[in-house]
């Protein structure tokens, strides 16, 4: 079941896994950003769901704006309805993910404190055998 399409995004319901899928088509800018985070987390809520994977593999660097908004929607404060205990599979490029760690590790006294749970991938099919395995009892 496709929720939303457009030429920058595609969410849909993985209905046998019960999982909402983000996956990312190319570069988007903080109005496309905005537009596919809302029909995603309008999935997670209309389905009551407790896992999704967001595939951006195939997008670019956001601009500040829209990774401001993003962190903001992450960390609860824009958007009330993302479930707390949420489990997030984040699938990006190889590069992008070595980028993360290198960044990381520059500024690893800052810790963000996340409602959600993130693990990141490089690979789709980890993502899903991660969110196939992962129990969503908090611990």
């Amino acid at each position: 079941m496709v929720q939303a399409e457009t030429d920058y995004f595609k969410v849909w319901l993985d209905t046998p896994r019960r999982v909402a899928v983000l996956n990312w088509k190319k570069d988007v800018g903080l109005e496309e950003c905005q537009q596919g985070m809302n029909e995603l987390f309008h999935l997670i809520s209309a389905e009551k769901l407790e896992k999704c994977l967001i595939n951006n593999s195939s997008r670019g660097v956001l601009s500040i704006e829209a990774e401001e908004w993003e962190l903001s929607i992450l960390q609860n404060e824009a958007l009330p309805s993302v479930p707390e205990g949420l489990q997030v599979a984040l699938v990006m490029s190889e590069e992008r993910y070595q980028q993360m760690i290198h960044d990381y590790s520059l500024n690893k006294v800052c810790k963000i404190n996340l409602p959600i749970h993130i693990h990141y991938f490089t690979q789709v099919d980890e993502a899903i055998d991660w969110l196939e395995h992962q129990s969503t009892i908090p611990s």
